[in-house]
């Protein structure tokens, strides 16, 4: 019930462009399948699912989602690295009268997106890290050109879009990079519907423990 509104299912997709030092999801990042060593268990992190075998799921909850206005959320890792298959499934969704968010990084081919995806989508949350171009590779491993270029496109669209940036502690947190942030939000006329996330240090734990296949 955080991902969007009403009572939504969550679909993490396995593989992310970015490698965030504080990821709480570093299980999210490599695309191929891994194993967490857990106390007294190893647990297999990863599933292939065709479009059919996913839709046969979530409609079991179709219910749920038509009483409180939910549906289904895209997450990661970054759905949009997938983007044929996440913007088939956004479609079967739409077709079914299911309601489609995405939780996105930001790090895609905008002309790809607008085509395949765009269209089948309610809601955009979009992460906003950090504003500085040197700390932003510092921390994610990527720059932030292709990020902030694609949120001022997308900010042109008719679609609901809620900016957010996670609160790191020394790193995404400052003063210096909030302000920043702020001011090319208000720029896009953003800046009302800016969300900061609340620290999540649940990866730290994770990253321990995950091992390749």
């Amino acid at each position: 019930m955080d991902d969007g509104e009403g009572i939504r299912t969550v679909l993490f997709f396995k593989g992310c462009p970015l490698s965030c030092s504080w990821c709480h999801n570093p299980e999210s990042i490599n695309c191929e399948v891994e194993y967490s060593c857990e106390p007294e268990k190893v647990r297999t992190i990863g599933k292939s699912y065709t479009i059919y075998e996913l839709l046969s799921i979530i409609m079991e909850d179709i219910t749920y989602y038509e009483v409180s206005g939910g549906g289904v959320t895209l997450s990661g890792g970054e759905p949009t690295l997938f983007m044929e298959y996440a913007g088939e499934l956004a479609r079967a969704l739409r077709e079914r009268g299911i309601s489609c968010a995405l939780q996105t990084c930001g790090h895609f081919d905008y002309s790809d997106f607008k085509k395949r995806l765009l269209p089948s989508l309610d809601c955009v949350f979009y992460d906003i890290k950090l504003f500085d171009l040197a700390e932003h590779i510092k921390h994610t491993g990527k720059d932030n050109k292709r990020i902030l270029e694609n949120l001022w496109l997308l900010s042109k669209e008719k679609i609901k879009l809620i900016p957010r940036t996670p609160l790191i502690p020394g790193i995404t947190d400052t003063d210096e990079n909030l302000q920043s942030i702020s001011r090319m939000l208000d720029e896009l006329g953003l800046g009302n519907t800016h969300v900061k996330l609340e620290y999540n240090d649940a990866g730290e734990r994770k990253r321990k423990m995950l091992k390749q296949g």
